[in-house]
């Protein structure tokens, strides 16, 4: 693996290439705060995680990289993370990361269970989300990276 920086916006990124079999984590959540705390604490764990805003961020990522696991919010704007797992669904199964949904809303009851792995209420506890994400990601198979995946990206201060 390697590194490099480039400027990204008026901040620097360190650019890290990810191996073949290395696990990615994408975080889906519209909201900044949720978004840039669940990264930071996942990539001081020592894992890989990319973000995405909202619905098509999060299935652009998904057409270039191949995640183990996703934390996606329910409720954004534009498309949805109920678009986001409408999409995923039509995939074969072995396509598909383990998916965690998160909801500030009811606990939905209308969830396929052979697409949503469990959902967590916001606001969440922070140690069982991180804990609940690491152990998905040890337990899960490797997935082949497409060809040349984009590099994972930390903004550093």
């Amino acid at each position: 693996m390697s590194s490099a920086y480039a400027l990204k916006g008026s901040k620097l990124a360190l650019l890290r290439n990810v191996s073949d079999s290395e696990k990615r984590i994408l975080v889906v959540d519209d909201d900044d705060a949720i978004r840039v705390l669940l990264l930071t604490i996942l990539r001081r764990r020592g894992l890989v995680a990319d973000a995405a805003a909202d619905g098509g961020e999060a299935l652009e990522r998904l057409q270039h990289s191949r995640y183990s696991v996703m934390l996606l919010d329910l409720m954004m704007p534009r498309e949805s993370g109920w678009d986001v797992l409408g999409e995923i669904a039509r995939w074969p199964l072995n396509r598909r990361p383990i998916i965690i949904v998160l909801t500030a809303g009811p606990e939905p009851r209308t969830l396929d269970p052979t697409l949503v792995a469990g959902t967590v209420r916001k606001p969440f506890d922070i140690d069982m989300l991180i804990d609940t994400v690491t152990a998905c990601v040890r337990s899960g198979p490797a997935r082949a990276q497409v060809e040349d995946p984009p590099p994972a990206t930390q903004i550093v201060n």
